[in-house]
């Protein structure tokens, strides 16, 4: 999933690649001066130091469109810790903060109207890029815990293409394959400059895989392993995957209009075409039950994002709100359904001291949505589900390489199984404790996850080093899940469980350096 698809068109807001680029259009290349030479080799020698500038420089064409190259790369150490089994991974952020060059142009159609294009590659992430032994399919899933490299996202990936037309007066309009309105407005509302070393979107929780507290297995560090990542506890209701927050986080083709500032604010309209990721019917593979009807028509999401900036006296203000309207739900038995999500986010920073909290908050929700309980038959209502997440940090340049940004992250991801309501878990559930447990074998007719509770807190230090455009962080991220699970005997008695897992630390340490 790609979900910093907007940092490209809302950089000023994190204040990390505003003029980070280089532009080629334009480069020179300069050699030390010769003395002159009349001689009659004059000609041929100027011929062959032009073929030569022109070989290691950027083609413009018909010399009318400027291009950029700009971008980051990132790379990190994680160690981690899921109860019972430490090890180590070295490689880039996930998605889209892994590492990235864009390339961009514009040209001047007439006084304050240009039309351009950008064009971004993403080279391989860290987590979600490995490969998943457990020989399914779910958003590319691979666990670390098995140290086991991926061909699902090996390569280098197109995160957008797509071009523009825009006024200085009227705004811009974007074609192509490209950021929607409603990718992480609220993301990146976060003033503290650390959105790259650590935000509210999950994007490593579908590589672990969870180990149910106080159960057996013994064996290996293996087998007390349930089939349940922390990813099975994030998923967002529209398909785009396990992460969290940021429900239409991922790049699609469309159109979008972006409208100038207004006094601080501006707006971001958008129309895309939805593929709904791996989704290709209307629930029948994620909730286990057949024949729950196909797509009418192609789903499609419209959606829309309100921008703040502003100083208030020694405050700074951003703040970011986004809705997407989706017409197609995941695991809903109805094909009419329609999959709504909010977010809102917003930092307030007191600039002398450095001090400043970030928040932010969704709610992901098919309105009526309705599915079949493969375990008791009945029809139930697809889960609402609801994540907020806090940065409290301070900002302060006490070194003179640049500013030091310490920080702090609490969040709450509920009832985000979405993938697997009404789903019968039984296969999956593993050595769980409780009377609704699988291994009370033939008692046990199935089981259904009920509500969950991803909970998270962690630490953080961000480093930058001003002189060579470079941060370096270190982070610890913990996480702990909470399930209530119910489970139908063979006499077709309900049967409540709660079943915690062992929590999970993740310890990371790594760079990056803007270009």
């Amino acid at each position: 999933m790609e979900m910093f698809g907007g940092l490209t068109k809302t950089s000023s807001r994190i204040a990390i690649a505003a003029a980070l680029g280089m532009t080629l259009g334009g480069y020179a290349m300069s050699t030390p001066a010769k003395a002159a030479d009349l001689g009659g080799d004059c000609c041929a020698d100027l011929e062959e130091r032009v073929a030569e500038l022109e070989a290691t420089t950027v083609r413009k064409g018909n010399k009318k469109v400027s291009v950029t190259l700009s971008g980051w790369v990132v790379k990190a150490i994680n160690f981690w810790d899921d109860g019972k089994r430490t090890d180590t991974w070295i490689g880039d952020k996930d998605a889209d903060l892994t590492s990235r060059f864009a390339i961009t142009g514009q040209a001047t159609i007439a006084p304050g109207w240009t039309g351009g294009y950008n064009i971004t590659v993403t080279a391989p992430g860290n987590f979600i890029d490995n490969a998943n032994q457990t020989g399914g399919n779910v958003f590319g899933i691979a666990s670390n815990q098995f140290g086991q490299d991926s061909g699902l996202l090996s390569g280098i990936n197109t995160l957008y293409s797509y071009m523009f037309i825009k006024s200085d007066n009227y705004g811009a309009i974007n074609w192509g394959y490209l950021s929607p309105a409603s990718d992480n407005p609220a993301v990146l509302a976060d003033l503290s400059g650390t959105v790259i070393e650590s935000n509210a979107v999950l994007f490593e929780s579908p590589s672990f895989f969870l180990r149910p507290n106080g159960a057996g297995g013994g064996g290996g560090d293996f087998a007390s392993l349930s089939g349940f990542t922390i990813g099975n506890f994030t998923n967002c209701n529209s398909g785009i995957g396990p992460i969290g927050v940021d429900c239409y986080g991922a790049p699609q083709s469309g159109v979008r209009y972006d409208s100038p500032t207004f006094g601080g604010f501006r707006f971001e309209v958008s129309y895309t075409d939805y593929l709904g990721n791996l989704l290709t019917s209307k629930g029948p593979v994620l909730n286990g039950s057949a024949g729950l009807g196909a797509y009418a028509t192609t789903p499609e999401a419209y959606d829309a994002a309100l921008f703040y900036t502003g100083d208030w006296g020694n405050f700074k203000v951003s703040a970011a709100y986004s809705y997407t309207h989706l017409n197609a739900a995941v695991g809903s038995a109805d094909i009419n359904e329609t999959n709504e999500i909010h977010q809102v986010g917003a930092t307030v920073m007191h600039v002398p001291s450095g001090i400043g909290l970030y928040g932010m908050y969704q709610n992901d929700r098919v309105e009526d949505g309705r599915f079949v309980n493969a375990v008791t038959g009945s029809v139930q209502r697809t889960p609402e589900s609801d994540a907020w997440y806090l940065k409290p940090f301070i900002k302060r340049t006490w070194s003179p390489i640049g500013a030091t940004v310490l920080f702090g992250e609490y969040a709450q991801y509920e009832d985000q199984f979405g993938g697997l309501a009404g789903a019968n878990v039984c296969g999956l559930a593993g050595p769980l404790a409780g009377t609704a447990s699988c291994a009370s074998g033939a008692t046990v007719a199935g089981m259904f996850v009920n509500d969950s509770e991803v909970e998270r807190w962690g630490l953080g230090v961000m480093q930058e080093i001003d002189s060579a455009a470079m941060h370096l962080f270190a982070r610890w991220q913990h996480m702990d899940v909470d399930v209530d699970f119910t489970g139908l005997s063979a006499g077709g008695t309900l049967s409540n469980v709660n079943q915690d897992f062992d929590d999970f630390d993740l310890f990371q340490v790594g760079g990056i350096i803007f270009f």
